[in-house]
């Protein structure tokens, strides 16, 4: 059946899950049998990846793990583009909006470039050097692409205000969820399990979600800690001498490692947290507002508009003030939690449709 549109989306990496990962995947799973989508990593592709597709995808990976390689696989995106024919090229995430912009200077390449930036520069010292040295080249292309999108308001003007994008190329489109069915939360007073999920990284900040709630642990047996993420399991070396530095009891966390079912580990916790140090739109936060959770985060990208609460939102690496938020509403009542726990998730669901979040990425395109 001849598609009415075709779609190239170019990404850094898609082995495994991520912030990015997920809106692409989400995006494409929600559109018409009438949309073409091919997927290019610069990196690998995984199997695990492409199970996650309901759609009919084309995937190609590039293999480019070296700053050769990344330059090379301008010539081999070019060579997929001629033969496929685009009508949008979207890129995602900062290696792949450079390599997109490079292709595009080629006369034969006709497809407008739609950028994708998932990130923001709350952490800009604490980057690696790679993403350091794509996001100033940023600065140099951004006359290229027709269009960026950002994720996240605060990242958006962040981006600016540094020279990655002009003002009259930045659209700002939040990321999109589809929901299983939600049950109203019942908590227990005094009695809770706090909860956090992402990749171990520098950027996530796991020190100081363990230093804010090691003296609630302390107090209270009753309450627990459990974390999801890649890399976040009993064997990582830094996150045993959090633990030992902090005199925490090992009965009372649970590290669960990088896990599929996102769902039910969202309907396992009471309260979750974010301690990161730099976010774009952080899916987790919205993910677990969205299944009832109580959430909690620093002051990073857009949590403050998924919160829509800034009475629960810390300066970031405050452990103290972390703590004591977390103790502020541990000492709610369970009418309380419940009543602040089905407006989050209400606020959450009817905001961010995936359908809908859906059909404004690829409108952007679909315009030019």
């Amino acid at each position: 059946m001849l598609k009415d549109k075709k779609y190239i989306h170019v990404i850094t990496n898609f082995e495994q899950i991520g912030g990015a990962e997920q809106m692409l995947i989400r995006t494409i799973n929600a559109t018409s049998v009438n949309e073409q989508h091919s997927i290019i990593s610069l990196m690998k592709i995984s199997d695990l990846m492409k199970k996650q597709l309901v759609q009919d995808v084309e995937f190609i990976a590039l293999d480019s793990n070296s700053i050769t390689g990344l330059l090379l696989s301008v010539f081999k995106l070019r060579k997929i583009i001629k033969l496929f024919q685009p009508s949008v090229i979207y890129s995602w995430m900062y290696h792949a909006n450079f390599v997109a912009a490079l292709v595009k200077l080629f006369p034969s390449v006709k497809a407008p470039v739609i950028w994708g930036v998932r990130h923001s520069l709350d952490d800009f010292k604490g980057e690696g050097l790679s993403t350091k040295l794509a996001i100033y080249a940023g600065r140099f292309l951004k006359v290229i692409p027709e269009t960026i999108i950002y994720c996240a308001n605060r990242a958006m003007q962040q981006h600016i205000k540094f020279g990655y994008s002009p003002k009259d190329k930045s659209v700002y489109i939040p990321n999109g969820y589809s929901f299983q069915e939600n049950k109203l939360r019942t908590f227990k007073n005094n009695n809770v399990v706090i909860g956090a999920a992402g990749r171990f990284h520098d950027a996530k900040d796991y020190y100081t979600l363990f230093k804010s709630v090691a003296p609630i642990l302390a107090s209270n047996s009753s309450i627990k800690l459990k974390i999801a993420g890649r890399d976040v399991n009993s064997e990582n070396k830094a996150i045993q001498n959090y633990m030992r530095e902090l005199t925490i009891n090992l009965k009372q966390v649970e590290l669960l490692g990088q896990i599929n079912n996102m769902p039910n580990f969202y309907r396992s916790v009471d309260f979750f947290v974010l301690s990161s140090k730099t976010e774009g739109f952080p899916n987790v936060l919205a993910e677990a507002a969205g299944y009832g959770c109580i959430t909690f985060s620093t002051d990073v990208g857009d949590a403050q508009v998924i919160l829509n609460d800034d009475k629960r939102l810390v300066p970031i690496g405050d452990s103290k003030a972390l703590q004591d938020l977390l103790v502020q509403y541990i000492d709610k009542t369970a009418e309380e939690l419940s009543e602040i726990s089905k407006s989050a998730s209400d606020f959450i669901r009817t905001t961010y449709s995936i359908d809908v979040i859906s059909k404004r990425i690829l409108s952007v395109g679909n315009k030019l």
